[in-house]
């Protein structure tokens, strides 16, 4: 059985599992984030539901019912065809894997219906059904029973009827396909981040998710967002006690294209040079002295290709950063990559620029 932190790592353990599951909280708080999960991984049962019916239930009712944390994660949808039934849908965020989470959602269930008021139960008396929902972030593979009856022993036939069953809907993001989903949606867009290994995949994803964001024409998503990017790449480049700054903090700072294009690169660069100082420091430390330069030389010419793409998405737009991309990214010599770097500052179109690209890497 795992056992949970103790001392100042419980308190660390405690504080990022609170930033992570507000973050995915902000997110998962808006209608049109609770229907892309619902079209993109229950695509059948999608189509039973009206969307336009999708409301989150009053915070005091869930908080009464399940505590503070939940407060968020409680939506009602009616069906489409007869406006008396309804579905609940309970979502909860994991960052880790939790062997019992099956039954930590029957019991959520089984609270909520027992909560539930006379007028919300349907003609006949009957409880509304619950679909429960795991979004899992975790690097490691889910690997906990998604059933409930999975959880108990071995029992003899005669005995299964009597053992409770429940099945939880799981979206493990490292595992969401996006390219299969129907159309660009939130859960597409988180899944590519959560999901990238490399700079290049990072920036482009968090630039595709800015774009898609203007695209839906949903402002009101651009706040969750930014606090979820800047925590995702905050835990990927080790840096979450410098994210604070970072974070919105008023509905003044939605400018979500300049935060990307100018202080969450800056500070993504800054925690890649950081990282890259460990590194040399390590390698000095273990008398790699060749490996140490040429990590160094590529760690260079690797900074040199982002700083680029930023400034190039920042001058010229995310349509110039994907046509020059393909170009630089198998430049490693760092007199190129100066010339390219050069060409951001001195080009006065984005033609312009990528004209001047594609004959100094060819020369």
């Amino acid at each position: 059985m795992s056992r949970a932190p103790a001392g100042r790592a419980a308190l660390d353990y405690e504080r990022t599992r609170a930033k992570h599951d507000a973050a995915y909280r902000n997110i998962f708080g808006h209608p049109r984030t609770v229907a892309d999960a619902l079209r993109g991984v229950a695509s059948r049962l999608a189509r039973h539901l009206d969307f336009e019916t999708l409301e989150r239930l009053p915070a005091d009712f869930v908080t009464e019912v399940l505590g503070k944390r939940h407060a968020d994660t409680l939506w009602r949808v009616r069906t489409v065809g007869d406006r008396r039934l309804y579905l609940l849908v309970l979502i909860e965020f994991q960052s880790t894997v939790d062997r019992r989470m099956a039954l930590r959602m029957m019991d959520y269930t089984a609270r909520i219906l027992m909560a539930l008021r006379r007028e919300d139960l349907g003609p006949d008396g009957a409880y509304p059904p619950i679909l429960p929902i795991v979004v899992y972030n975790g690097r490691r593979p889910w690997s906990a029973a998604q059933d409930v009856r999975q959880l108990f022993a071995p029992a003899p036939a005669e005995l299964t009827g009597n053992l409770p069953s429940q099945r939880y809907l799981l979206i493990e993001l490292q595992n969401v396909e996006p390219a299969r989903l129907a159309d660009p949606s939130a859960i597409a867009m988180m899944a590519r981040l959560e999901q990238a290994r490399t700079p290049d995949e990072l920036e482009a994803a968090v630039i595709d998710l800015v774009a898609w964001i203007e695209d839906a024409g949903a402002p009101e998503l651009i706040v969750a967002f930014r606090a979820w990017v800047t925590l995702v790449l905050a835990r990927r480049f080790g840096a979450e006690e410098g994210i604070g700054e970072l974070m919105p903090t008023s509905e003044e700072e939605l400018d979500m294209t300049e935060f990307v294009a100018g202080d969450l690169f800056d500070r993504v660069w800054q925690w890649r040079e950081e990282a890259e100082a460990a590194g040399r420091a390590d390698g000095i430390a273990a008398g790699r002295a060749e490996g140490r330069a040429q990590g160094i030389a590529e760690g260079r010419v690797e900074g040199e290709r982002m700083l680029i793409c930023r400034l190039a998405y920042r001058r010229f737009g995310a349509e110039v950063v994907e046509e020059v991309r393909p170009l630089i990214d198998g430049v490693t010599d760092p007199a190129v990559m100066t010339a390219v770097a050069d060409a951001v500052l001195e080009c006065a179109t984005g033609a312009d620029f990528a004209a001047r690209t594609k004959r100094v890497v060819a020369a």
